[in-house]
């Protein structure tokens, strides 16, 4: 799972599993219990309904992987709960005040933490995360992603805990990068990265150590004493797969498992019910949105779009769909984000003014209340993914309002393979709606320039599946990408936003908020809605009842 970047195949995972919702109020939620009733040890058994298909979180942008990988492994740095970075195999965040950074943003260096070593007790050095760069520039290594690590010319090592990193050009997400250090001296000499078997049996520097794969049952970890944190209060957790969601409440209301994360909706007000469970609502930067296809002649016009956005009830879908867990979206960037532009309102709906601005787009609403002009009637199908029943049922509402306001829309759903694969790749709808993962950085040029629309022209490379077309648009995505100060970058991202409000190329529906299920009997579980995971802190995690 990449940081930096929206990730359509984690959107495709999370949009079958997850529950879409947001900003939680205080007090809606069972206090955590207090960690001074935490006894050290025991074994926490942590439900997903998703199985790793690797270990090796460089090769595969599963969930599953993800939050495995996580407790073997380490990055230079890492994001807590509140999207701060924080050191981690670095002994600090490099940055211009601490001279981490140069001026130009071309070089970057870490001084790692000394004493670190991996889980054989070979001491972790320079060189590995040098073989690590070496090895996602690899062309026969099926890694996810080679983005910003393709800027990097050079990684120095002049002693074994300096980390030099030298790039050709400006990377300013250079922080999502290295999030995973893999160990040279079990790697350097295997000649298929892609079938090793330290994919299946990984060594790491994290503080839980692999022990065993029980393939379709279980992951078994075991607490690593040697953790350059300390060891973990835990003695160990199984990663336990159960991909029957009507099992995993069964286990949940046995007490068989502590932790089950992303709860589908479905299982949302059962989980309630349990017994000594919590629901716990962490917003996160999955934002979901309606797309125009703005090569369609209906779109073009922005007071069309306007209107479509105006004649939307953001709050109604979030009150009766998604059973007001969700926070309205106003932009691309979530409210968790740095560059969020808080001056930013979504619209409130107002059908009188949804048709106001269709007429003076020269349409006329017709004996059947539906708007036309030159004799084309404002009808749409409206494309997205079938098997997601929340998805459906908000797009079943959003075609009733457009109704009320003389807009007709049609709902057609497409697998997810050919959703992602196809519709929006080939740009084949009049209307899509989806969802997009937030980065950590808020550089999304890849949605918006024009040059990342997809087509024959560019392979059919680029999400700006829409078709936005805005040379100022097109300007601020380069500024942002290059400008080394943080404040003259943010800047850039809150025009963006307002562009998208003014414009309405997309209309940002709602953000979501992952919503998991913990035993109180856990202690120290902070969610994280970013892209790091909830299982970000777990070396601090902790059972006040030992099975």
């Amino acid at each position: 799972m990449r940081y930096g970047r929206v990730a359509i195949i984690f959107v495709a995972i999370i949009a079958l599993l997850a529950v879409g919702c947001g900003r939680e109020k205080a007090g809606q939620e069972a206090p955590s219990p207090s960690p001074a009733k935490l006894q050290p040890g025991g074994q926490l058994i942590y439900g997903s309904m998703v199985e790793p298909n690797t270990l090796n979180p460089l090769l595969s942008d599963l969930l599953a992987t993800a939050e495995v990988g996580s407790l073997i492994f380490n990055g230079l740095v890492k994001v807590n709960d509140k999207g701060e970075w924080l050191a981690d195999l670095a002994s600090d965040v490099p940055t211009l005040q601490n001279g981490g950074v140069s001026p130009d943003g071309l070089t970057v260096t870490y001084r790692l933490r000394p004493g670190v070593a991996w889980h054989d007790g070979t001491p972790l050095t320079s060189a590995d995360v040098r073989f690590t760069w070496e090895l996602i520039m690899n062309r026969k290594a099926n890694v996810v992603s080679r983005e910003g690590y393709d800027r990097i010319s050079a990684v120095d090592t002049p002693d074994a805990l300096t980390v030099v990193v030298r790039f050709r050009q400006y990377y300013a997400p250079f922080l999502t990068l290295f999030t995973t250090i893999l160990p040279r001296h079990l790697l350097a000499n295997v000649e298929d990265i892609n079938k090793a078997a330290f994919n299946r049996a990984p060594v790491g520097t994290g503080p839980f150590r692999f022990k065993e794969w029980r393939l379709a049952e279980a992951i078994v970890l075991e607490a690593n004493p040697a953790y350059f944190r300390g060891r973990p209060n835990l003695d160990g957790i199984l990663y336990r797969v159960i991909p029957d969601g009507n099992i995993m409440l069964t286990q949940l209301k046995a007490g068989e498992v502590d932790i089950v994360s992303n709860v589908g909706m479905a299982y949302l007000d059962q989980v309630k019910a349990v017994s000594g469970v919590r629901a716990v609502m962490t917003p996160n930067m999955i934002w979901e949105h309606l797309d125009f296809n703005l090569d369609n002649a209906l779109f073009q016009d922005a007071k069309v779009r306007q209107a479509i956005a105006l004649a939307l009830d953001r709050q109604g879908i979030i009150a009766g769909v998604v059973k007001g867990a969700a926070s309205p979206a106003v932009g691309d960037q979530s409210p968790l984000s740095w560059a969020y532009n808080p001056a930013l309102r979504a619209p409130a709906r107002d059908v009188a003014a949804a048709k106001e601005l269709l007429a003076q787009a020269g349409f006329k609403q017709g004996p059947d209340g539906v708007f036309a002009k030159a004799g084309r009637r404002l009808s749409f199908n409206l494309v997205t993914t079938a098997g997601n029943k929340t998805r459906e049922a908000v797009a079943n509402a959003i075609v009733q309002q457009l109704k009320e306001a003389g807009v007709e829309a049609t709902v057609r759903l497409a697998d997810v393979p050919v959703f992602f694969g196809d519709v929006l790749r080939a740009r084949r709808f009049e209307a899509a709606m989806f969802a997009w993962v937030a980065g950590l950085d808020p550089d999304n040029a890849s949605l918006w320039h024009s040059r990342n629309i997809p087509g024959a022209g560019n392979n059919y490379q680029g999400q700006n599946y829409a078709g936005w077309r805005n040379p100022e648009v097109d300007s601020l995505a380069e500024q942002g990408a290059r400008l080394v100060d943080v404040g003259a970058r943010r800047q850039a991202y809150f025009r963006i936003q307002e562009l998208i409000v003014q414009e309405a190329p997309v209309i940002p529906l709602y953000f979501r908020s992952n919503v998991d299920a913990v035993r109180d009997t856990v202690v120290n579980y902070k969610p994280n809605p970013t892209q790091g995971g909830n299982l970000w802190n777990a070396v601090e995690w902790g059972l006040t009842k030992k099975r």
